[in-house]
């Protein structure tokens, strides 16, 4: 019998009210940016009968200030999509001083840095939501999941590249194309029975039909956001410097210039990604 679903809030008030008091036990900058979100009522957060679903941040250009949607319903999904929405909204505001609407316009791939990074460092303050044992296992459950996400993201964009390689493909070399890429990504899990389910899991990532080529970003964003929190889990004031120093400069900078303006690197190679997922483990072995 499995476990009960983390529940972090019952009602979009108390996260609202609690996240105030998380962000400004992280820092009064942060914590007055979250509260000018609420004053200025740019919150759509409660689930209702046909409402759009997902979840999103956009800033409105002409009063400068950031809008969140998306659709609490208690749940700890809720709770980081909230906080990574957030950490969009703190990225907007940060640069929202810069006078062009395109100098706004951060890019993907560091505009992510800014939310799942968010997400990271807000991590030892999920007890406002939790008990000891409760946010033990929801910060868990979140590591976890960077883990787990990394090589999902290889394996879609290798699979994209190979589709739009090869455009006249059968159903029957699709299948073992994807296949391929997940034994050379994936785990070695056995799927039993249920083997029909992984040829087409593919399908589960909405970006593949919506959004092609957009999937990657997520990748070089989540190096980027580790790398804050690690320095956030030696000297929490220089992480949250870092971040606004990266956030500051919106589309100002290249993409490597932004990734050094927030002290961390722009960089792929083996060292470098071991040394990230070291700091995980470390973390989650502290947790257990």
């Amino acid at each position: 019998e499995g476990r009960a679903p983390l529940k972090p809030f019952s009602d979009v008030k108390e996260m609202v009210d609690k996240l105030s008091i998380l962000f400004h036990k992280m820092s009064l900058d942060l914590g007055e940016k979250f509260d000018m979100l609420v004053e200025m009522d740019t919150l759509d957060l409660d689930t209702r009968k046909g409402k759009a679903p997902g979840g999103y941040q956009y800033y409105l250009q002409k009063s400068r200030v950031p809008f969140i949607f998306m659709n609490a319903a208690g749940l700890q999904g809720d709770l980081e999509t909230m906080i990574h929405e957030a950490g969009h909204a703190f990225h907007s505001m940060y640069c929202g001083h810069l006078e062009l609407i395109g100098e706004r316009s951060y890019p993907i791939e560091f505009a992510e840095v800014a939310s799942m990074s968010m997400e990271l460092m807000t991590q030892e303050q999920w007890g406002e939501f939790y008990g000891p044992e409760e946010v033990n296992r929801a910060r868990l459950g979140h590591l976890e999941g960077v883990i787990f996400l990394l090589p999902w993201i290889a394996t879609i964009d290798s699979f994209q590249h190979w589709i739009y390689s090869n455009p006249e493909h059968t159903r029957e070399e699709r299948k073992f194309a994807w296949n391929a890429i997940r034994d050379r990504f994936g785990s070695n899990m056995d799927w039993g029975d249920y083997k029909i389910h992984r040829d087409t899991s593919w399908q589960q990532q909405g970006h593949l039909f919506g959004v092609p080529f957009y999937y990657v970003e997520y990748g070089i964003a989540q190096l980027g956001a580790l790398q804050l929190w690690r320095t956030q889990r030696k000297d929490p004031g220089k992480a949250l410097s870092d971040y606004s120093n990266g956030m500051t400069l919106g589309n100002t900078k290249t993409l490597p210039e932004l990734f050094s303006a927030a002290d961390i690197e722009l960089g792929f190679g083996e060292e470098h990604l071991s040394s990230l997922i070291k700091e995980v483990r470390v973390a989650m072995a502290e947790l257990d």
